[in-house]
């Protein structure tokens, strides 16, 4: 009589993306997925090798659910040998195909190389409720392309034309505080002169009245005065002058 032994479920560990490209400098983020295909993981434990020249582990988050075992062997970061390592528990298990936690990534330097789950029984396995490691024996790994950072540009100078001021004869400004007064020509203060000559002998003429009327009179009366001056300076020289002839 020969018993049927039920087959395992094979549990599959994925890195995503599978290709990665970066420049130097610049940080990217790996995701460690399980897939126990239906049949209950309890605990997982993945080891990831990177070239450490190249690459350097800045974080890991656990994905909700899991359960961290901080012991020694179970939870190493070494960017000196390129090992991450971790491992967690689910409790009451987890069946359907789930996040185990996120790495971040900084690209150091330009270069190729590859990100891979090392698959060794003591290293990277999957256990379920009867503590056997049911992780499936394949290859899984993460290309990575680091390409040199691109240099700077640099915007051309454009050259900028001096500034010259050009200042002709007899046009210089006279500076009064912040105000710029250009100086009067001289063909403005010449026809200004004789108008206000003529203002101020109006003015007077009409008394202060600024009344052309007025102005009028006035002129008349000194013509008036002057003629009777005359008429009786000239009256009194007559008889001197005749009495002179008769002797």
């Amino acid at each position: 009589m020969v018993l049927a032994v039920p087959a395992l479920a094979a549990t599959n560990v994925s890195l995503t993306p599978a290709n990665v490209s970066v420049r130097q400098g610049q940080t990217f983020t790996l995701t460690v997925g399980i897939d126990p295909q239906g049949a209950k993981n309890y605990t997982a434990k993945t080891e990831l090798r990177y070239p450490a020249d190249l690459l350097e582990v800045k974080s890991f988050t656990l994905a909700d659910g899991w359960i961290l075992f901080s012991k020694p062997g179970y939870d190493l970061t070494d960017n000196t040998n390129g090992v991450l390592i971790k491992t967690a528990g689910y409790p009451n298990g987890v069946s359907s195909s789930t996040t185990f936690g996120k790495v971040s990534f900084l690209a150091k330097k330009s270069g190729s190389g590859a990100i891979t789950l090392s698959n060794a029984s003591t290293s990277s396995f999957v256990l379920d409720a009867n503590n056997q490691n049911v992780l499936a024996g394949i290859s899984v790994k993460t290309a990575v392309v680091i390409s040199a950072p691109v240099a700077p540009k640099t915007a051309p100078k454009t050259p900028t034309a001096p500034i010259t001021t050009v200042t002709k004869p007899n046009e210089e400004a006279a500076v009064e505080g912040d105000v710029l007064v250009p100086p009067e020509s001289e063909t403005e203060s010449q026809s200004t002169t004789p108008q206000s000559l003529l203002a101020s002998i109006g003015g007077i003429v009409a008394l202060g009245t600024n009344s052309t009327v007025v102005g009028i009179l006035v002129i008349i009366a000194i013509l008036v005065l002057v003629g009777y001056i005359i008429y009786a300076v000239t009256r009194k020289t007559r008889p001197k002058n005749s009495g002179d002839s008769k002797k």
